[in-house]
């Protein structure tokens, strides 16, 4: 009897614990999406628990990584409320508009040197679906994983260094207050 006792125990634990993870480990797993967790991570910011993500762009897996993705995260009527009241907060956060630099950088622009040399920027809008946002917040990031982009202060962006720069790897997020929408850009070129 002791014998079938443990046969039973093991027999069932190994046909259980296959059921019970299949089961379990989507929920474990993706209980966020992988994009909120990227944002999260990268921004250092904590999503409300209901966020939404949609995808409006996404062209990765060029060479050496390169591409851009476009993002799009939908609040509750109380997860807007609460990611405002957050992101007012902080100080990392600006207000918009955009900085010159990120203005030509992202929605195009002329930019001149000292010596009235001017370069122009196409911008990443455009092409990646980011609509043209007057009221909300912002905040840039170098984008880590990207060794070149360590020695870049992409939070502080001025348009001296944007002009001397050859390739381009950050994040910008902007929140729209008006739409209550928030949007993550990566670009890595």
């Amino acid at each position: 009897m002791k014998k079938f006792v443990i046969f039973s125990v093991v027999f069932l634990s190994l046909i259980l614990v296959p059921i019970l993870f299949t089961i379990l480990s989507p929920l474990i797993l993706f209980s966020k999406d992988n994009v909120i967790r990227e944002f999260e991570k990268n921004f250092n910011t904590i999503l409300p628990k209901s966020t939404v993500s949609e995808k409006i762009y996404d062209d990765y897996g060029g060479f050496h990584n390169d591409g851009m993705k476009l993002y799009k995260f939908v609040f509750t009527a109380e997860g807007k409320k609460s990611f405002v009241s957050y992101i007012q907060k902080q100080k990392s956060w600006e207000k918009l508009p955009l900085s010159q630099a990120y203005q030509a950088l992202v929605y195009g622009g002329e930019i001149k040197d000292f010596s009235g040399n001017i370069t122009e920027f196409e911008g990443f809008a455009k092409e990646v679906g980011l609509p043209k946002i007057s009221k909300g917040f912002w905040k840039a990031i170098g984008d880590r994983s990207v060794v070149t982009a360590r020695f870049i202060d992409y939070e502080n962006l001025d348009t001296k260094t944007l002009i001397n720069l050859k390739s381009f790897d950050f994040y910008l997020a902007i929140y729209d207050t008006e739409k209550g929408v928030l949007y993550m850009l990566k670009v890595n070129t």
